[in-house]
């Protein structure tokens, strides 16, 4: 691949002329580890569902430093498809957004948790990097902000945030939700109660630092918000098991 494509590919990436990249284009970019890899761009188009009309959806293979084949990057999402967005910075393995970072490109998969807080409309370069970072930690429940986890794969859950990017959805008849927790860049500020467990013991003992005295019911929403001014983005978890995890049908965002 010539120098002057790949700057072309490049620029293209990180909005920094107006050429666009191309299927072909190959370039060296960041994983949502920040792992570096070798990319082969297959596809590029826009994101019907954004209304900002500023997020493009790539169709990736990378060359598998195992195989020295080329392989399809991204797990499929929640809509069957293969599909990345590049956002300018990255994230460690824990999740975390790398200060400083700025001059690299992260291929966001739709499936995972970087690419689908864009998708929401948390996006970085509007300058909501913060909401963004709180969004990644609600995505995974990771209550702790250490990276670990306590989701499923296509669990559904109710979004809202301070801005209004996100509005919480009225409660339908039969299908009841509870406040889960209110999220900030570092973790949760308040957890009410697990996604997937009613043991809000068990996730306490894990950052008892940063849960014991921040969990529970006993508080009403406003009090929350109030209480934790760090808190960006909020989440509710549906009571009845089935309504938790995506259907067809439904909306494809509203899920880990």
């Amino acid at each position: 691949m010539s120098r002057a494509r790949l700057l072309l590919a490049l620029c293209a990436l990180i909005s920094a002329c107006r050429s666009p990249a191309r299927a072909g284009d190959e370039l060296d970019a960041r994983d949502e580890e920040g792992r570096t890899l070798h990319f082969r761009i297959d596809g590029v188009e826009k994101d019907a569902q954004d209304k900002g009309g500023d997020v493009s959806l790539y169709e990736l293979s990378f060359l598998d430093p195992a195989t020295g084949q080329w392989a399809k990057y991204c797990v499929p999402d929640i809509e069957g498809r293969s599909r990345a967005i590049p956002v300018k910075g990255s994230w460690d393995a824990r999740a975390t957004y790398v200060p400083g970072s700025e001059d690299k490109t992260t291929f966001a998969c739709t499936s995972g948790a970087i690419g689908k807080c864009v998708r929401f409309g948390y996006k970085p370069w509007k300058n909501l990097l913060a909401q963004h970072q709180a969004c990644i930690r609600m995505v995974r429940a990771d209550y702790c902000g250490d990276g670990r986890p306590h989701t499923k794969n296509g669990t559904k859950i109710d979004i809202w945030d301070r801005e209004g990017i996100q509005v919480r959805e009225a409660e339908r008849p039969g299908h009841p939700e509870v406040f889960e927790a209110a999220w900030g860049p570092d973790g949760a500020e308040h957890l009410a109660i697990p996604r997937w467990s009613d043991d809000l013991a068990e996730i306490v003992a894990e950052c008892p630092e940063r849960l014991r005295d921040h969990s529970g019911g006993g508080k009403t929403l406003a009090e929350i918000e109030a209480a934790h001014p760090r808190a960006l983005v909020f989440n509710g978890r549906f009571v009845n098991e089935a309504d938790r995890w995506f259907h067809p049908g439904g909306d494809p965002l509203a899920t880990k």
